[in-house]
């Protein structure tokens, strides 16, 4: 019966392994989180009952101290596991909180060139408008010149 723990206990670090290695690989969605935190509840209910077994159950203390070691060694990836993903979303979230900043500089720097090109507008069109204002007293002063000489040129006839 303790073979055959131990087989168990082997399989299962085995492929908590593999699956650590999958995991580590790629960002961890909510879901994927999720399952993993209910499979590490699972895993810990587990080693719970075995442990309370190992208390209640009448075994020589050679069995006992093997079984007692073999569920720390299965508590051992269990800890490594929960540090992991701990460590994986801190991260995560490290790593949003840098694109959400990135993004606030990105609308700032947007809004500022906005702006400039907006103050650059109006000075175009306050150049236009003073463009305008010396046509219109070129025009006038054009008028007023001509006025003046067929005033003189009358002036000039009458005498």
């Amino acid at each position: 019966m303790t073979n055959n723990n131990q087989n168990q206990n082997q399989n299962q670090n085995q492929k908590q392994k593999q699956k650590d290695t999958q995991l580590l690989g790629k960002n961890i969605t909510d879901v994927e989180l999720g399952q993993e935190l209910g499979s590490i509840h699972q895993e810990i209910s587990q080693l719970t009952q075995s442990l309370s077994q190992l208390q209640n159950s009448p075994q020589s203390s050679q069995q006992g101290s093997q079984q007692s070691s073999q569920a720390n060694q299965a508590s051992n990836p269990l800890m490594q596991k929960m540090q992991s993903f701990g460590s994986q979303a801190q991260q995560q979230m490290q790593q949003t909180d840098q694109q959400v900043q990135q993004n606030i500089q990105q609308a700032q720097q947007a809004m500022q060139q906005a702006l400039q090109g907006i103050q650059a507008n109006q000075a175009m069109q306050q150049m236009y408008q003073a463009i305008q204002q010396g046509q219109q007293a070129q025009q006038s002063f054009g008028q007023q010149n001509q006025q003046a000489q067929q005033s003189s040129g009358q002036q000039g006839r009458n005498q």
